[in-house]
């Protein structure tokens, strides 16, 4: 906690600590006498906010922390997981400041509180019926938090399985893709698509064409990027592709435009010829159609084909 305390008064921090000392304190067991969880609970929390204004948030986190354990003794579980996830807020907000000022804690121990409040909070969520969305957005929350690594990516899986949702799906596709796992990226995006149609044939009723439009164009980038042989394969994606290697009018596609068509067309020809300099000039005119991930694929894709 040493970093943390730079530029702060130590007679501020004595005093907090000696408050959270002396709450501590109420709680054990006395002769004949039980403790005021409830009370220690609400001065617990009165800290934490007073921690959260003097911008002392690895505090704060802690206070918050020892309130969520009032709750629980309580047997409060939604009390609980609410004050488990403003703790782990604050142990993320810590890490934050201390990275934008450039001193990070060597053994990350804002992090690794911030993972185990969490986990702890999805753990008491599992216990309450109906909590399984939130439990889920709590791992996609964290899983922000921690980015495109193997802890960020464990947290989302954890997510998916329990609530699987666009969102999830769609971030850990872009963890993948940031990693230069676009194998994984496919073969996860490749499922999805075959969810979302079976949900749409199912009689489902939502703006799914905007999903599967999106799968789809990045899943063309995807194969154009790792360019695999016809007997690697899928049916499925093999169907992706030739929907677009042959440059025929009326292809049924109602996810997308003529001209997004007619330009993606354009682009699986040109890569499959190795024509580096018509994917130059189709590049600018793809830009349109494509959100931010997406022309990083396609700038991958062209700097893949200029040293074939």
């Amino acid at each position: 906690m040493a970093h943390i305390n730079q530029g702060r008064g130590g007679g501020e921090l004595v005093d907090l600590l000696t408050k959270f000392h002396n709450i501590s304190n109420k709680l054990k067991k006395r002769f004949l006498r039980k403790p005021n969880v409830a009370e220690a609970c609400d001065q617990f929390s009165a800290l934490a906010n007073e921690c959260e204004q003097r911008e002392l948030w690895q505090y704060a986190g802690l206070c918050w922390l020892a309130a969520a354990r009032c709750q629980g003794t309580l047997e409060n579980g939604t009390s609980e997981i609410n004050l488990l996830v403003k703790a782990g807020r604050q142990f993320l907000t810590a890490e934050k400041k201390d990275n934008d000022i450039r001193c990070p804690s060597i053994g990350q121990e804002n992090i690794q509180a911030a993972v185990s409040c969490f986990g702890h909070s999805t753990i008491r969520c599992s216990n309450q019926s109906g909590f399984n969305a939130i439990s889920a957005g709590l791992s996609v929350e964290l899983a922000l938090a921690l980015g495109p690594s193997p802890a960020g990516i464990q947290q989302l899986r954890k997510a998916i399985d329990t609530f699987p949702t666009s969102k999830a799906i769609d971030t850990l596709v872009s963890f993948h893709i940031s990693q230069g796992d676009y194998v994984a990226a496919l073969q996860i995006l490749s499922e999805f698509v075959e969810f979302v149609e079976a949900y749409v044939a199912a009689g489902a009723r939502g703006n799914y064409n905007a999903i599967l439009h999106r799968c789809e164009v990045t899943r063309v980038l995807l194969l154009l990027i790792l360019q695999p042989s016809p007997q690697r394969l899928t049916p499925s994606l093999a169907q992706v592709l030739e929907k677009y290697a042959w440059a025929e009018e009326n292809v049924n596609n109602a996810n997308m435009s003529e001209d997004e068509l007619l330009l993606l067309q354009s682009l699986v020809l040109a890569c499959q010829s190795h024509d580096h300099q018509a994917v130059l000039e189709l590049e600018n005119e793809l830009y349109p159609y494509l959100n931010a991930e997406q022309k990083e694929l396609l700038h991958k894709l062209i700097l893949a084909l200029s040293i074939q």
